[in-house]
């Protein structure tokens, strides 16, 4: 025999002795605990661990990818949608504001009768007449609007009239009506007004929304990806914690065959038994840590369309392989300044606010506006006839019975009506009754039609033009929002400059955890690799008899740490590239996912 394998044999012999001896004090150790202790008379056992029942459906399981898992959070999650209505309202707002400049068009229609005591002279009204009396219907057409450009505003009126009275040269008179006026600003109001700084708000808000949108969007898709890692994580966990149990259950196992043979103390077999319901404790845990994961990402992701997946298990199918993510961090930063909603919101508020600087600006001046104004008139209708006793003499020079007396003889037109009358003999004292027309202008005479006629030879017509000057002392309103407006453009350029810095320390860090995360999975997977040596090791060394429960147990939990530690490392890089994700604004790119801008309004 060698000199070495003398040694070894001396080695193996003086472990047998260590570890009799340490059998021995154990067992003497069990011997006095079961003096001073009540006997147990039922034996540990190893039981079966459930699996999670409570709110599942059996066997329903879905099996999603990331991918699905976002697709289904950007349809059905209800911050994302809240954000959808927040942007078609300020489509609606925007659609509200540009009808300011949805031109107007009015109609009317009205019946007029009036009378009223004759106490005029020379109203054309017989002796036997005590009244004035007038009937009217009116019908009137209007169209009136804004010029987007230029802030004027215009006015059409069409108006009719159709009137008979007592004491008009018309039996039936019409009186068409043809208006035209406008109002431009020439200096407040001119390039900007009321109406269009709400119509450059509003879209400017539409763009805000949005940018709302997008960041909402992006926050929630790095939610569902954090949960969904976080599901992924506790599943693996819980398997980790089982499979503790069943080493924890093989020991249990091959401790009581050594207690029945006589080679190893009872206190082995308690020591077994108590370690494997504490793995019995975790495995409760991580099954509960499974279920809060999976609500959690059920809440991010289902809605009224998929509610029945509240009673199914799901299951992410996406594995945890390393995909290196290696990016300088001044492109990262880059990328964040380019991309981030956040920035893009105070840009927007930057030019909202020079909006209302620009019309503060315009208040604060006078206003001179130019006004003008073209009326046409148009008349057409029948003359009014009355009667007249005539044959008296005219002449006062003539005798009655010298049948020297004049009477008047009607000349008629065409149509009969009594035009003019010719004088002529005839004898005294033979009156005659006749009716009489009043002398109208021949273009007047016919109806409505001759009245449009009238009306659009442009014959009959007025103008007008001039300005009106209004100028405000002191004008304290308009000065003091302008100098509101001025200083909230300050105080969004040191917000903006809040927020760079806040970007800049969260693609710092984002950097910084893909990074270590990566180092940590080198770490953590070399950690499991050794503790699994280390248990290997330590079972040769319990099967040889050189080593105790106590030892392989602890093994067995350090391996337990060792892969769950590796499983965290690799969540946790996922989680961090996701997180990395978001702070650069790259979320919608890296998952293939387009945001499309809502499409604006314009003026008609």
């Amino acid at each position: 025999m060698t000199t070495k394998s003398l040694q070894a044999l001396s080695r193996q012999l003086t472990g047998m002795a260590l570890a009799a001896c340490c059998t021995m004090m154990l067992s003497a150790s069990a011997f006095a605990q079961e003096q001073t202790q009540p006997s147990q008379t039922q034996q540990p056992e190893a039981r079966p661990i459930p699996q999670r029942t409570v709110g599942l459906a059996p066997g329903k399981v879905a099996r999603w990818t990331l991918r699905d898992a976002i697709l289904a959070a950007l349809e059905n999650n209800p911050d994302i949608e809240i954000e959808r209505t927040n942007v078609r309202q300020a489509g609606f707002d925007l659609l509200a504001a540009e009808g300011a400049y949805d031109p107007i068009s009015t109609q009317g229609f009205s019946y007029n009768s009036s009378g009223s005591p004759n106490t005029r002279p020379f109203s054309g009204v017989g002796s036997d007449q005590s009244a004035l009396t007038r009937k009217s219907i009116t019908f009137n057409f209007g169209h009136q609007g804004l010029i987007y450009n230029t802030g004027a505003s215009y006015q059409i009126n069409f108006n009719n009239t159709r009137s008979s009275s007592n004491f008009s040269l018309f039996s039936s008179q019409f009186d068409p009506q043809l208006n035209f006026s406008i109002t431009q600003p020439l200096f407040r109001n001119y390039r900007i007004d009321p109406n269009r700084r709400q119509i450059q708000l509003s879209r400017k808000r539409l763009d805000l929304s949005d940018a709302v949108f997008r960041q909402r969007t992006i926050e929630i898709i790095s939610r569902v990806q954090q949960a969904y890692w976080d599901l992924a994580f506790a599943i693996k966990d819980e398997e980790i914690q089982r499979d503790a149990v069943k080493l924890a259950e093989t020991q249990l196992s091959n401790n009581k065959r050594q207690v029945e043979v006589g080679t190893l103390a009872p206190i082995e077999v308690t020591q077994s038994a108590a370690t494997l319901e504490s793995r019995r404790q975790q495995v409760f845990a991580a099954m509960n840590s499974v279920a809060q994961a999976e609500n959690a990402l059920k809440n991010l992701t289902l809605g009224p369309a998929n509610a029945d997946l509240w009673d199914a298990q799901v299951m992410p199918v996406e594995s945890f392989d390393v995909k290196p993510v290696t990016i300088p961090l001044a492109d990262a930063q880059k990328l964040a300044v380019e991309n981030r909603p956040e920035l893009k919101q105070f840009a927007l508020q930057k030019e909202m606010n020079q909006t209302d600087i620009s019309f503060f600006r315009n208040q604060a001046k006078p206003r001179i506006d130019l006004v003008g104004g073209y009326t046409t008139f148009g008349t057409g209708g029948t003359p009014a006839t009355s009667t007249a006793t005539v044959g008296n003499c005219v002449s006062p020079f003539s005798s009655p019975f010298s049948g020297n007396c004049l009477i008047l003889d009607p000349v008629r037109d065409a149509q009969g009506n009594i035009t003019q009358y010719n004088v002529k003999p005839g004898f005294p004292f033979s009156p005659t009754t006749v009716r009489v027309t009043n002398p109208v202008a021949a273009q007047f005479v016919g109806g409505y039609g001759t009245g449009l006629k009238n009306l659009f030879q442009n014959e009959f017509r007025s103008w007008n033009v001039g300005v009106n000057i209004e100028i405000p002392w002191r004008n304290r309103t308009a000065k003091a929002n302008l100098g509101r407006a001025v200083e909230t453009s300050r105080q969004l350029e040191l917000q903006t400059r809040r927020q760079l810095q806040s970007i800049e320390v969260e693609v710092r860090n984002a950097v910084q955890s893909v990074e270590t995360a990566k180092m940590r999975i080198e770490a953590s997977r070399a950690a499991r690799e050794y503790a699994e040596q280390q248990l290997e090791g330590e079972e040769k060394k319990f099967a040889a008899g050189l080593s105790i429960t106590f030892f392989v147990l602890q093994r067995q939990t350090d391996l337990a740490v060792a892969r769950g530690s590796e499983l965290r490392a690799l969540a946790d890089y996922n989680k961090a590239v996701a997180e990395l994700q978001r702070v650069m604004s790259t979320t919608l790119s890296s998952n293939s996912i387009e945001i499309r801008p809502t499409p604006q309004a314009s003026i008609k």
